[in-house]
């Protein structure tokens, strides 16, 4: 399957349609965050120069930050949509993004603490739990790492090391982290 064709076909096509509807530009963006990160970018600018009150936009570019290693700016961008809907649906995920940026960052503490309340807000996915491994181990708590581990394992039965390098974003203690916590390679 064609995912660019078929992802970005439809985004665009509902951004010739309809320019003000900011939510074709999140879809792109969110979709483009991983891979293209600099993509992801214009396409959340695209949107927010339509409506720059619009929150999960700049939680967009808190994605597209951290993928290109810019854990400041995907700090303040997080930091932004927060202040713009202090009781969205998607906090738990926008604190996974702070978490992911104070990881980049070697924030460890600050990490820890965002992946918590990531959970906290009703993020219960595994990615919190896998990223907060990382930063217990790399803080030393090595019980408190491997329960982590074990339980984004429990939710992500698939999760290695190379599962993780194809989908998550290239952050280097992420991944030292988890090899420190004992996540497999493969």
């Amino acid at each position: 399957i064609d995912y660019d064709a078929k992802i970005l076909g439809q985004a665009n096509r509902a951004i010739a349609v309809a320019p003000d509807n900011v939510r074709a530009y999140y879809a792109k963006s969110i979709y483009l965050f991983l891979r293209r990160p600099n993509e992801a970018l214009g396409a959340a600018d695209a949107g927010l120069a339509v409506n720059s009150n619009y929150a999960n936009l700049y939680e967009a570019r808190g994605f597209a930050e951290v993928s290109l290693g810019r854990f400041e700016q995907a700090k303040s961008d997080t930091q932004q949509a927060m202040r713009l809907s202090p009781r969205d649906p998607y906090l738990g995920s926008w604190h996974q993004v702070l978490g992911d940026a104070e990881l980049g960052a070697r924030h460890f503490d600050a990490a820890i603490d965002e992946y918590n309340k990531a959970i906290d807000a009703g993020f219960r996915v595994f990615v919190p739990y896998v990223d907060l491994a990382a930063a217990y181990a790399l803080k030393g708590e090595t019980e408190e790492a491997k329960s982590a581990l074990m339980e984004g394992r429990r939710l992500n039965p698939e999760l290695t090391l190379a599962w993780l390098t194809d989908h998550a974003p290239n952050i280097p203690p992420l991944f030292e982290g988890l090899r420190k916590a004992g996540l497999p390679e493969k």
